[in-house]
């Protein structure tokens, strides 16, 4: 009964082991893929930038230092290690990113991997998705994605995931409210959010992801920069959506509160 049972032990400890062996692999594939077609223009501090190696060394420089002072704003402690992948089209960005739909980027915290779709270097911009709304800055959106690996490391790979399936708002309004641009009209926005304003421009543009952004941010710098909550219990706490949602309106209704982004 005891070998059978030892047995079945060491048979458990060998398919983990090997479960595991097989996802390092893959993963150290899928790292390698992601850089064919495109060439190393930078790194410096752990912050890694592949493009298609044309002319862009002195911008990706420019970029890889600026989104390091920026990080360090944030944390002063963190360390960064980053591979940025600027793809060249959109099949390369949806294959390399296993992206669907068409986001302006999208990070795998897991591989420590960050992908964006086409942009404009000499712009230092990315098109937004619906063209009824705010073109984002290049390195706006960089720090954004990146915030996402500073937020896994800080909250640990399995807390981290939980937060993207139970308050992902906070997930996303902590990157947006450091990475001060947005993509959404603040006055439309504040106005739909008030009430004051019909939301049918959300749902009949589709543009109810860049809405989320909106109110995610919104709710983020209600709660760190007005109401000065510590950072450590804005993610311990657990917010009633609703009920934050209706203390902010009337804050904002009584303007003791004034929502400004760059």
């Amino acid at each position: 009964m005891h070998k059978v049972a030892r047995k079945n032990r060491k048979r458990i400890i060998i398919t983990a082991l090997a479960s595991v062996a097989v996802l390092l692999l893959l993963a150290s594939t899928y790292r390698l893929a992601c850089g064919i077609g495109l060439k190393k223009a930078y790194s410096k501090n752990g912050i890694t930038i592949y493009a298609d190696g044309v002319g862009h060394k002195e911008e990706a420089k420019q970029m890889t230092e600026t989104l390091r002072v920026q990080l360090s704003e944030v944390d002063s402690e963190y360390s960064p290690n980053i591979s940025v992948y600027l793809c060249r089209t959109m099949a390369e960005f949806h294959i390399k990113a296993i992206a669907i739909g068409k986001p302006l980027a999208l990070s795998r915290t897991g591989l420590k991997a960050t992908f964006f779709r086409p942009c404009d270097w000499a712009k230092n911009s990315i098109e937004p998705r619906k063209t009824e709304l705010l073109s984002r800055s290049l390195s706006s959106v960089l720090l954004h994605e990146a915030l996402h690996h500073y937020e896994r490391e800080k909250l640990g790979a399995v807390r981290f995931f939980i937060k993207m399936r139970t308050e992902n708002w906070k997930i996303e309004g902590f990157c947006e409210y450091h990475s001060t641009s947005s993509s959404f009209p603040i006055d439309k926005g504040l106005r739909i959010f008030s009430g004051e304003d019909n939301y049918d421009f959300v749902t009949s543009n589709e543009i109810k992801p860049e809405y989320f952004y909106f109110v995610s941010r919104l709710r983020t710098d209600y709660l760190l920069n007005f109401k000065k909550v510590n950072e450590n219990d804005y993610w311990s706490t657990k917010y009633d959506e609703d009920q934050l949602d209706d203390e902010i309106r009337q804050a904002l209704k009584e303007k003791r509160y004034a929502f400004t982004v760059q």
